[in-house]
């Protein structure tokens, strides 16, 4: 399915039945019904507790999982949610922000979720958290869709509105401008 379709579906927009069919089965795309963020404790990378629900209202919010120890795919998608920050130069006045999620919570400490920020280059509205381990099975249900770090490392990217639902799932491994755009839309 190419970037306009996956965009249409984010927003709720009608799409080809071609494009539809696509989707079914399919572990990408529009969430329906929207799920809501749960309401858990996390750690910052500024140091602060806040919960997931409460981070992510009131603004768009891309979330990607990941660990600062892992040397395979989560660079890559590091270096994507970089493009993306540089997509978004008005981040900030539309309320636009990224999420890197860990998966690592006993790893994860805030200097190293600091670290992992720092290695990119973020900008405000790029945050970085870890849940509880006691959460982390959570996590996995909701954006890792049921799988665990052994048996999938998602490269997935979820799109949050702003009423802090769960509204869209990415294929895997999205292009940074397929990212900025559905960000834009919703």
């Amino acid at each position: 399915m190419g970037v306009a379709a996956l965009m249409a579906v984010a927003v709720g927009e009608d799409i080809t039945p071609r494009a539809r069919a696509q989707l079914v089965g399919a572990d990408h795309g529009r969430v329906v019904p929207p799920v809501p963020i749960p309401n858990l404790a996390v750690r910052c990378a500024d140091g602060t507790s806040a919960t997931l629900d409460a981070l992510v209202r009131g603004h768009v919010t891309a979330v990607h999982l990941m660990f600062t120890g892992c040397s395979t795919v989560c660079p890559i998608q590091g270096a994507i949610f970089q493009r993306v920050q540089a997509l978004l130069p008005d981040q900030r006045s539309t309320r636009i922000q990224l999420l890197s999620l860990s998966v690592d919570p006993t790893g994860d400490t805030p200097a190293a979720m600091r670290r992992w920020l720092e290695r990119f280059n973020a900008r405000d509205g790029w945050i970085a958290a870890a849940p509880s381990f006691q959460d982390l099975n959570v996590i996995w249900d909701l954006f890792g869709q049921g799988r665990n770090a052994v048996e999938n490392h998602t490269t997935q990217v979820n799109i949050i509105d702003r009423r802090g639902q769960l509204i869209f799932r990415t294929p895997q491994l999205p292009s940074a401008d397929s990212i900025a755009d559905i960000l834009k839309r919703v």
